[in-house]
């Protein structure tokens, strides 16, 4: 029966095969890229396993970001599986010790495999949907490490710049999360609070009174105030207490935005947006391991509660809004330093913005997605 479990997961992931070794490899590149060693991609991924989760954690690191603004961030970029876990809670039950890797290896990709494929008749749902997940993690692990081995073993030739470039998978990987997160809800709301409040975050940047490493944390502190001052009033319709929580957490970040500014501001031009290198073997030893914590922690947290009950509102509220905007911030992000008045004017990063746009829509395949984009970013940035 094992066998022909495995089997069968073999062949419904495919597909998933191909597509995380198409986005592994450029994570294992920007890591070796950021100043790390090889080996610091396997234990990212075996510790973390969290494709746009690492993906911005090798940009934070690479900007010099410290453990708690890094772990954070990657709290709110995964808080999305917390959606993942509430659909998956009926599907997984009587699992056993299963369900162990079947949250952990709960991946956008996964859940989207899990809830679209029915478990054959006559096999138990554990083992199926524990192997699912299981060679998903083995496929994103092999092409990290891939990209790593390959950066590191042209790096001693001389030959790594001509990988320069590839990190635009990142903001092919976003883009794709975003249309389908867009495609489900068809609301637009938290992606324009995404993308304004990570470009006014960039804006203090540039202007010197806001560090880089600090400009994803303010932008999502920034749009959650924002999505719950339009959305989310109704919190404070329930009595005095209930008014003066949403009052006093509206407050408090702001103050807290307010201190990062004041922080950088002493710290003598830290907002130039140059970073004086990357976070430090320690720092990203420790921030990976507890960020892998806390994402293991938000896929965990639905099965825990909410297995005989319905999530309260506010957990509703921050799975329905939070996930488009934090998307659309990183999308922000990693275009941060792409310069719309000057030659080459932005071309390759809007060439591939498009082609992702147009290949998601069309074909369909992440890998040939992210791979074309990317490849079409590289080929115009090295002509123009």
């Amino acid at each position: 029966m094992s066998a022909y479990i495995l089997r069968q997961c073999r062949k419904i992931t495919t597909p998933i095969f191909f597509g995380y070794i198409a986005i592994g490899i450029p994570f294992g590149v920007m890591i070796v890229q950021a100043g790390y060693p090889w080996w610091m991609s396997l234990f990212m991924s075996l510790v973390m396993y969290s494709g746009a989760g690492q993906y911005v954690a090798a940009g934070l690191l690479g900007a010099g970001a410290g453990v708690l603004e890094i772990v954070l961030t990657e709290f709110f970029v995964n808080i999305r599986h917390i959606v993942y876990g509430l659909s998956l809670i009926d599907k997984s039950k009587g699992s056993g010790l299963w369900k162990l890797p079947i949250i952990y290896t709960l991946t956008d990709e996964t859940y989207a495999v899990l809830t679209s494929t029915d478990v054959p008749p006559g096999v138990p749902a554990g083992p199926f949907m524990g192997w699912i997940g299981l060679l998903d993690f083995i496929y994103w692990t092999l092409g990290c490490v891939l990209g790593a081995l390959a950066c590191s073993f042209l790096a001693t030739y001389g030959l790594s710049d001509y990988l320069n470039g590839v990190d635009f998978a990142l903001t092919s990987l976003f883009l794709i999360i975003l249309t389908s997160q867009i495609k489900a809800s068809a609301d637009i709301l938290p992606l324009l609070v995404g993308i304004l409040s990570c470009l006014v975050s960039v804006v203090l940047c540039r202007a010197s009174f806001l560090s880089p490493s600090n400009i994803i944390f303010v932008a999502i502190i920034l749009g959650i105030d924002a999505l719950l001052l339009a959305r989310g009033r109704h919190f404070a319709s329930g009595g005095l207490r209930q008014l003066s929580v949403f009052a006093l957490f509206i407050l408090s970040s702001l103050a807290l935005v307010l201190l990062l500014i004041l922080m950088s501001l002493s710290g003598g031009g830290a907002g130039q947006g140059v970073s004086s290198g990357n976070s430090g073997m320690a720092v990203a030893v420790i921030a990976s391991f507890i960020s892998g914590a806390v994402i293991f922690c938000e896929r965990l947290f639905p099965f825990a509660l909410f297995s005989r009950k319905d999530p309260p509102p506010v957990v509703q509220f921050v799975a329905r809004h939070i996930p488009s905007m934090v998307i659309a911030i990183l999308i922000v992000y990693s275009l941060r330093s792409m310069d719309l008045l000057s030659f080459p004017f932005g071309i390759p990063q809007l060439a591939g913005i498009a082609v992702t746009i147009l290949l998601n829509f069309a074909p369909g395949n992440y890998m040939l997605t992210i791979f074309g984009a990317t490849a079409v970013f590289i080929v115009l940035t090295r002509l123009l």
